[in-house]
């Protein structure tokens, strides 16, 4: 195994807690990590002191203490160390008791000094092991945790895997993460308990399944040194399909599960098609989303219309929809409906340079490089999957002639300001600067050359007697 060095402080804090008579422990996925031979992961701390006790004793140690959630054993000890302010969330052995549904707070916890008994309160058993910081031994105590990195499986650590899916809906989206990180697979009865419960996500709030959902989008990135896996974010995504989960998550994307599409275009139905133009998109999650949900207007408008013209003009409206359910943020929003909105333009092709120029400019350069990326992920994830991509190339190429020829991306590019405007022009000001200032930049978009102070102020003068 791999020698993977433990996150500084841990040694610390670990003999106070010695000191006041109690093991610590390294528990969850950093543990699992350290199996793995691989670095990172969370870094949570648990013993069987109680909450009140341990925050009396850290605090007596010089330790600021923040009691952040009592009742369910957890507190958060900052202490400093070669300089370096840390923190850690410490959790007391526990049993956990939840309510009917899928919400994820338990509504009793009892405190126990059994290990035994908190490792079956986690979700998985590779996430329930436990690294004695004063020896450095693991301890299993399901007994299958180990054995299970070894064979790369997911398995519930409770020993009925339904009560570990009941327990909490969100471990539907949380063992298709992990599977999708570690490159793992999922037990066949976990799985069978993930698809007969995928209801329980309804109950589950919108900001932690968002969370989940940009983990597994992004899985492919959490880490990249383990391989095995060309597109193991396609992956998570096809285990949360495959557990009838995309109908609890993302409900109008997953409208477009069994609706074929052309067969001389597309080798996927309308959802596998967009799982898999998401799964050969570059890593940036925008333009994951986008690749996502590009065509997730095509179900409603062929039941509407009977085709899929316009799909995108709908698709916008709808992928908006799905993104506000989730309580994304604005900024990720925006610019996933600009590329949903415009995935259509120019399919063949076939736009001249100047119009592409436009539409770069409308666009912004950093998403009309996604457009391009998406038009291509587009394309692999189609049945022509082979050869060139003749808009985007088309695309690629009018870029590097904009960038090469200098063209100014926004008006504040321009060699001269609105006060630059109001001097050479006299005038105070008023809506005629903002007119002349769009027209010079119109202008220095089509002849990039002309966009010096000298020529600018003298086209100014100019285009200010066309104004009335």
């Amino acid at each position: 195994m791999k020698q993977i060095p433990l996150p500084i402080g841990l040694k610390k804090l670990s003999e106070i807690f010695i000191a006041n008579g109690y093991p610590l422990f390294l528990v969850g996925g950093y543990v699992r990590n350290i199996t793995l031979g691989i670095s990172g992961g969370d870094v949570d701390v648990c013993s069987s002191a109680r909450p009140d006790e341990a925050a009396h004793f850290l605090r007596a140690a010089g330790l600021n203490v923040i009691e952040k959630a009592p009742s369910l054993g957890t507190i958060e000890a900052h202490l400093e160390q070669d300089g370096k302010k840390l923190v850690f969330e410490h959790t007391t052995f526990r049993r956990d008791f939840y309510p009917q549904g899928g919400e994820h707070r338990p509504d009793k916890v009892e405190f126990t000094d059994n290990i035994n008994e908190d490792a079956g309160r986690r979700d998985f058993t590779v996430n329930a092991l436990y690294l004695d910081i004063r020896t450095g031994r693991i301890i299993d105590p399901t007994k299958k945790g180990i054995d299970d990195i070894r064979k790369k499986v997911i398995r519930a650590a409770a020993h009925d895997p339904d009560e570990t899916i009941r327990d909490d809906g969100l471990r539907i989206m949380r063992l298709a993460r992990f599977a999708a990180e570690l490159r793992f697979f999922v037990c066949p009865d976990l799985m069978a308990c993930a698809t007969k419960r995928a209801g329980l996500l309804d109950d589950i709030s919108a900001e932690r399944k968002r969370d989940e959902l940009i983990k597994i989008l992004m899985a492919d990135t959490k880490y990249p040194s383990l391989g095995g896996m060309e597109y193991p974010h396609e992956y998570g995504l096809a285990l949360l399909r495959q557990a009838g989960a995309l109908a609890h998550i993302l409900p109008v994307l997953n409208e477009g599960d069994g609706v074929e599409q052309a067969k001389q275009y597309h080798q996927y139905d309308v959802l596998g098609h967009c799982i898999r133009t998401c799964a050969v998109s570059r890593p940036v999650l925008p333009l994951r989303l986008a690749a996502l949900l590009h065509d997730i207007g095509k179900p409603r408008a062929l039941r509407h219309g009977g085709n899929m013209y316009g799909h995108e003009s709908l698709g916008e409206a709808l992928a908006g929809d799905e993104m506000n359910a989730l309580k994304f943020d604005s900024s990720t929003k925006n610019i996933v409906l600009t590329l949903v909105r415009n995935h259509m333009f120019d399919l063949e092709g076939k736009a001249k340079p100047k119009t592409v120029r436009r539409r770069a400019i409308m666009l912004g350069r950093g998403v009309f490089e996604l457009l391009i990326a998406l038009r291509r992920a587009d394309f692999m994830a189609s049945r022509s999957n082979t050869g060139d991509v003749i808009s985007a190339d088309n695309w690629q190429r009018e870029l590097e002639r904009m960038i090469a020829q200098g063209v100014p991306w926004t008006i504040k590019d321009l060699a001269v300001t609105g006060s630059d405007i109001m001097s050479a022009l006299d005038i105070a000001p008023s809506p005629k600067v903002g007119k002349i200032l769009d027209m010079l930049f119109n202008e220095c978009v089509a002849h990039p050359n002309i966009n010096n102070f000298e020529t600018l102020k003298k086209r100014a003068k100019t285009l200010a007697h066309l104004l009335p």
